[in-house]
């Protein structure tokens, strides 16, 4: 499926078929758990304390998962649409291994407010289809942008007739930007890698993890590794170790540097795991390098 014929067709449909009944979230009588049979949650893309702080709001197409929100999950089904207000924790995982489903998150964050298709299938594990923008849509769309995140973030329930037109807007916004400018200019899955990449390398001399690395992009970890292998050839972690192994190796020709000092100013927990990291890398001892 292209991704104009996403957006124009399943994604418009979908989110004009929204009922009152399918939109849940943190309030009472309206949570998933509440509304949807309870189900027991498995960490198998991120654990259930993920949380961000801006608001998402995630709509199930196809297929079923488990959604965990406030560490209470459920099972979603499609046409159900999930609001996670900024700082609850929530995270998804398959209800079978054999079980594939499809998801669109709105990522309504101030700066860089995106929507991303993902998906589950057990040969393909976690992917992402597509990663659009929002920021650069126009002026109409970017303050139903604002009505949404007023919406995420009241006490209650929102109205589903003024979320339903919001989302509206930004998926008519994304289809003409589509027509306009071609897919690939609109997709910016690439971009994503691109800024990942930059930021290891920019903080390449702090102990980076996964998790850190897809929080600074505002992705989860599995979706921007699935992401980051398939645009380079290379895994995310692999990336952010040879990235602090050249930093190492800098640090290393410097005068009056020792393995002990480059290892801690690296954020290892000791010598001897920095050491076996370099060898693993570069195929031979940090000391090495080292200035007699």
């Amino acid at each position: 499926m292209t991704l104009t014929h996403f957006i124009g067709s399943e994604l418009v449909t979908a989110v004009g078929r929204l009922k009152p009944a399918q939109v849940l979230g943190p309030w009472r009588k309206h949570t998933p758990a509440e509304s949807r049979r309870r189900a027991r949650f498995v960490p198998a893309l991120y654990d259930d304390d993920h949380a961000h702080g801006h608001a998402e709001l995630c709509l199930m197409l196809e297929g079923q998962c488990v959604f965990s929100l406030d560490h209470a999950a459920a099972v979603l089904r499609p046409g159900d649409l999930v609001v996670c207000p900024a700082g609850h924790p929530h995270a998804e995982a398959f209800v079978r291994k054999s079980d594939p489903y499809r998801l669109v998150w709105w990522s309504l964050n101030a700066d860089e407010p995106t929507l991303h298709v993902t998906r589950y299938t057990r040969r393909g594990g976690f992917a992402m289809d597509h990663r659009m923008t929002l920021a650069t849509l126009p002026a109409e769309a970017r303050q139903r942008l604002a009505t949404l995140r007023g919406l995420a973030a009241g006490p209650a329930a929102p109205d589903l007739e003024s979320m339903r037109e919001a989302m509206l807007t930004l998926t008519l916004a994304l289809y003409r930007r589509a027509l306009d400018g071609g897919e690939k200019q609109l997709d910016t899955r690439a971009q994503l890698v691109r800024r990942a990449a930059e930021f290891v390398k920019a903080h390449a001399r702090e102990p980076l993890t996964l998790a850190s690395v897809a929080r600074a992009v505002h992705v989860s970890p599995n979706y921007l590794t699935g992401l980051f292998r398939s645009e380079t050839g290379t895994s995310l972690g692999q990336f952010i170790l040879q990235e602090r192994m050249a930093s190492a190796q800098e640090l290393l020709r410097q005068p009056g540097a020792s393995v002990k000092a480059v290892a801690l100013e690296l954020g290892f927990a000791d010598p001897f795991t920095f050491s076996r990291a370099f060898k693993r890398v570069t195929g031979r001892a940090p000391s090495h390098l080292l200035q007699g």
